[in-house]
């Protein structure tokens, strides 16, 4: 399997529950996807900023990496496997 190093802004429904936050779908490149399995969640440090990384795999089970900046509040695909 190999990924690819994307860093495209995307949007992204999600909801906060018990202090955590979880996304749920997101938009790229003109297409929904639908998150079907959470895999990982680990958070990584810019100056002052926290950066929220998920490991997903999609509806259409491709696997990507989605980032979420608490600075800006900007989510993005950070890294994609497409077909899984």
């Amino acid at each position: 399997m190999t990924f690819e190093d994307i860093f495209e802004p995307i949007e992204v429904i999600s909801y906060f529950k018990e202090g955590k936050l979880r996304p749920l779908r997101f938009r790229w490149n003109g297409r929904v996807y639908k998150i079907k399995q959470l895999n990982g969640h680990w958070i990584s440090h810019q100056g002052y900023s926290k950066e929220h990384h998920y490991s997903i795999i999609s509806d259409s089970s491709d696997y990507f990496e989605l980032l979420f900046n608490s600075a800006d509040f900007d989510w993005q695909v950070a890294r994609v496997c497409l077909g899984g």
